[in-house]
């Protein structure tokens, strides 16, 4: 299925680069849909998003230069990939911090209002 001769394409790594999309999907539906659970937190969110942004961007790395030294082409998946996980990634850090800005400000409201 991934070889490196079939299309004279390096595809190997991506695998690794589907996981990391479907855990970008998976975690913007979390903290889209749900009510926060206890293990949503910011601090969650960002090194789940940092992580997976520097991964990619090492495996995305790593393949130009085992591409360029194997005399293949490079994937455009992979760069199309990188592109949708860093964006999902920002994007679930953007969301969640503007659900907790709302969240506090209704708090406040309440408290206030007695």
């Amino acid at each position: 299925m991934y070889s490196i001769e079939a299309f004279s394409t390096f595809t190997l790594m991506r695998p690794v680069f589907i996981t990391f999309l479907v855990l970008a999907v998976i975690l913007l539906i979390a903290v889209v849909l749900f009510k926060t659970p206890k293990w949503i937190t910011a601090f969650t969110i960002s090194i789940v998003s940092i992580i997976s942004i520097v991964v990619c961007a090492q495996l995305l790395f790593l393949e130009g230069i085992i591409v360029d030294e194997l005399n293949l082409s490079g994937d455009p998946a992979s760069l199309y990939m990188f592109f949708a996980i860093t964006l999902l990634s920002i994007l679930n850090l953007l969301i969640y911090f503007f659900r907790q800005e709302k969240r506090r400000e209704s708090a406040r409201a309440i408290y206030f209002n007695r």
